[in-house]
């Protein structure tokens, strides 16, 4: 009887130092109650007719666990699938009120595992370059525009990480086109 009960108090032991190993270490994976804000970043907010309209994207950890993310920030269209369209599409809205269409899009398939960061609470992450919108919307009717950009992750498990996996939108933003 006494061999059974070391046994119970061994498997015990065990089970707690799991549940310790798995607080301690596997927190990071736990990418669903992540606390994340995604921003869509112009360069300024008035732009002539035929200058570059760069944009950049942010997410940042406002949560207080760490969270992996992919920070490759493909620009891509609403109308291809998701798989294939990367993690930002973009929502641009003309001076007449109408939603303009995304003109091109880049396939963009499974990315690498460099892509994904570890985001500790607190952290940001901002593309690594500018894209220029007008390679993707026509902005040629002068007027305010509105953007709303939409960040959508659906990677990750491939390669054994828990990443986040949620629909973010961004604030809207306005930018001007005027006339030179």
């Amino acid at each position: 009887m006494r061999a059974s009960g070391r046994c119970t108090k061994k498997r015990l032991t065990y089970i707690f130092l799991g549940f310790i190993y798995l607080l301690v270490f596997a927190l990071p994976c736990f990418a669903r109650s992540a606390n994340l804000r995604f921003t869509l970043l112009l360069s300024k907010e008035e732009y002539a007719n035929q200058e570059p309209l760069n944009a950049m994207f942010k997410l940042e950890n406002i949560g207080r666990i760490p969270v992996w993310v992919n920070k490759r920030f493909y620009l891509g269209s609403e109308n291809v699938s998701r798989n294939r369209r990367g993690e930002v599409t973009l929502k641009v809205i003309s001076p007449a009120g109408k939603e303009l269409e995304c003109k091109f899009f880049h396939e963009a398939g499974l990315p690498k595992s460099e892509f994904f960061k570890l985001l500790e609470p607190g952290g940001e992450v901002i593309s690594e370059h500018p894209r220029n919108l007008r390679g993707y919307f026509d902005f040629t009717e002068p007027g305010i525009y509105k953007i709303v950009a939409i960040y959508e992750n659906i990677f990750g498990k491939e390669i054994g990480l828990d990443a986040f996996r949620k629909k973010l939108t961004a604030e809207a933003v306005s930018l001007k086109i005027i006339r030179e």
